[in-house]
């Protein structure tokens, strides 16, 4: 049997193709939302699923649009997940937990089933999520800010004279040199400070509030880049929101509510 997660992001989406008896990854790929359906279509046809499991903090059409093309090629419907008061052993104070981004829950599903410590996961996506969750799987809060791409943007649009950022972060990082010496590399270069520096302070005052031995896992986009101007460690996942995905997809039986 083979089944589909679906993690659709603010930016792109990502799929995972997997196969259960052996539990092996099949297919991974990234889509742009331009053109979603078609492409969609184009790339699963020849697949045969199951079932199909779908986390969207995106525009709620895009649940339709999977929804429909999965339905169209395989004649099932897809699970919507939505963030729980208490499952999969956490339990999230959020006092109304569907507020709770669904990739923000399956995040702490995904790092609470590979670790028993205290937990913290920076998401460094469209947005910069930041939760902690204890070791006995309580989830006690988090913060959110614009990520870099929207941190870029916010000076391009709301000044008269500094230029649009268009350029791939990950590879213009690597040219970056410490103090910039033209506008677009102090635009680069004070926005990856203002971030990374961010992320540290967060991690430092969790580090002081929680546990000194709290693990910190890094995920999303950006998280690479983050990851190598921050002084922590951080132990990078690349699919922790498929992860959660997977999780949660076993417990679903075909009678379960969407």
């Amino acid at each position: 049997m083979t089944y589909l997660l679906i993690d659709a992001g603010n930016s792109r989406l990502k799929l995972l193709v997997k196969e259960n008896a052996t539990n092996s990854e099949i297919l991974f790929k990234t889509l742009d939302y331009n053109n979603l359906y078609d492409d969609f279509i184009d790339l699963l046809s020849k697949f045969s699923i199951s079932s199909a499991v779908i986390s969207n903090v995106s525009n709620h059409v895009y649940s339709q649009v999977l929804s429909d093309a999965i339905y169209r090629l395989w004649n099932i419907k897809a699970h919507i997940v939505v963030s729980q008061q208490n499952k999969f052993g956490i339990s999230t104070l959020y006092a109304n937990p569907c507020t709770l981004g669904s990739d923000r829950w399956l995040t702490l599903i995904a790092a609470k089933s590979e670790f028993k410590n205290h937990i913290c996961v920076i998401d460094c996506g469209t947005a910069v999520t930041i939760d902690v969750l204890t070791k006995k799987g309580i989830h006690i809060g988090g913060f959110i800010t614009p990520g870099l791409k929207l941190s870029l943007d916010a000076l391009g649009q709301n000044t008269n004279n500094l230029p649009d950022i268009t350029d791939n972060p990950a590879e213009k990082n690597n040219q970056l040199q410490f103090l910039a010496t033209n506008t677009e590399d102090g635009i680069y270069a004070g926005t990856l400070c203002q971030l990374s520096s961010y992320v540290e302070n967060i991690i430092t005052q969790i580090k002081t509030e929680i546990s000194e031995n709290i693990k910190c896992i890094i995920t999303g986009g950006d998280a690479i880049i983050v990851q190598n101007l921050v002084s922590h460690s951080l132990i990078y996942r690349e699919k922790l929101v498929l992860n959660g995905l997977d999780i949660v997809s076993k417990d679903l039986s075909p009678k379960d509510p969407l």
